[in-house]
């Protein structure tokens, strides 16, 4: 039905391994992971380090401000890779403070641009980095138009890195957003089916038992009087309790062939077994089974509701096929009740219907009860439903 949320991480992380660009990896690294991937652009600031030899002051200013952005790296890590806003500004500061010392100072506003495109809000986020494009494009023109490729660098692969990480922090939120999706989905598809075999058990085993039982009193009624007929009624109930493990294991992988032909049938037992009139006029119905599945179900629920509670002697049941739908109507000639509470398996014969576009009316008064299942044969486009 749907892919697993943890196929989706496996295949985002697959992606995201094969895909990203150096500069779009120093704002992806905040997963445990990928922090000492994440750190490992540091040393470029100390390059310059090759060419001469640092002064007292530039030692102790550069190992300052690599401390306090280990300090923030490491809050920013523990919080899973969102940063506050003061702490992207703070990286930002180290760079700008740093910048009279060092050219590599430029590393930090890079790294400031990454975590800003992993600041709560998005367009925070941008915000946040169009601001700090400006500022750093306004000291590098005020202060360093000498030496401008050094904070160009920075203003170019800050302005790459920054947005190249907000979309890719863009995919994460996505796919966060379908893995949660996929399972609520799944979620659903369960309850669901755990709906469905609860309705078809109920109306499967319901149907069933009350056959049994209502040939076991029968049995009981005649094993005085006629043994063979008692004997016979009682093979019925076993062949009855052996057909209830048949569509107990029917009902666990699908109601989707069921006989409204063999339903009928068995309604006629099962009446005639109560004690019950039987008048069945049903007309045939070939190359309809969703419609017929569902009716087939309708029936014996219905069927079985008339033979517990109804205390009628007569049921008149028909079904009559018409270009537009399938009707079945079960009435009975009980005392009927002007107030009728739905039970499970009323309201499950409700769902059936509802989900195939089809619909249940039920009447119920001193006359007897009166019920109609109507299973249309084309939805609403005017296609045939099969």
């Amino acid at each position: 039905m749907t892919s697993p949320p943890r196929d989706i991480a496996a295949m985002d992380q697959g992606t995201r391994g094969k895909d990203a660009t150096p500069a779009a990896t120093a704002g992806v690294g905040m997963r445990r992971n990928g922090s000492l991937i994440f750190l490992s652009y540091l040393p470029f600031y100390f390059i310059s380090w090759l060419n001469h030899r640092p002064g007292t002051l530039e030692l102790v200013a550069s190992i300052g401000g690599l401390l306090v952005f280990i300090g923030l790296f490491w809050a920013i890590w523990r919080n899973r890779g969102r940063p506050a806003l003061w702490q992207v500004l703070a990286i930002y500061g180290i760079g700008l403070a740093l910048s009279p010392f060092n050219a590599g100072w430029s590393v930090y506003t890079i790294y400031a641009m990454s975590f800003a495109s992993r600041l709560p809000s998005r367009r925070m986020s941008i915000r946040v980095m169009i601001a700090l494009e400006i500022a750093l494009l306004a000291v590098g023109l005020a202060f360093y138009r000498h030496v401008w490729p050094i904070w160009a660098s920075g203003l170019l692969f800050g302005g790459i890195t920054g947005f190249a990480t907000l979309m890719q922090t863009d995919v994460e939120r996505k796919n966060q957003e379908l893995a949660v999706a996929h399972e609520e989905v799944r979620a659903l598809a369960t309850t669901a089916e755990r709906e469905r075999i609860s309705r078809d058990l109920h109306d499967l085993l319901g149907h069933t038992l009350t056959l049994v039982a209502v040939k076991a009193e029968l049995a009981a009624r005649l094993v005085t009087r006629d043994a063979e007929a008692a004997e016979r009624e009682m093979q019925a109930v076993a062949a009855a309790a052996r057909e209830a493990l048949s569509e107990v294991r029917t009902a666990v992988v699908g109601m989707r062939g069921a006989s409204l032909a063999f339903e009928i049938d068995k309604a006629r037992q099962a009446l005639t077994a109560a004690d019950i009139q039987a008048e069945i006029s049903a007309l045939t119905t070939d190359g309809f089974p969703a419609q017929e599945a569902v009716l087939a179900m309708a029936l014996r629920e219905g069927v079985t509701n008339v033979i517990r509670h109804a205390g009628a002697k007569r049921c008149d049941i028909t079904l009559e096929p018409s270009a537009k739908a399938l009707t079945l109507t079960i009435a009975d000639n009980g005392p009927g009740s002007g107030r009728l509470v739905e039970g499970s398996g009323l309201k499950g014969m409700r769902a059936r219907l509802a989900a195939i576009g089809g619909a249940l009316d039920i009447k119920s008064g001193k006359t007897g009860t009166r019920l109609v299942a109507t299973a249309p044969l084309s939805n609403a486009n005017g296609e045939t439903v099969s």
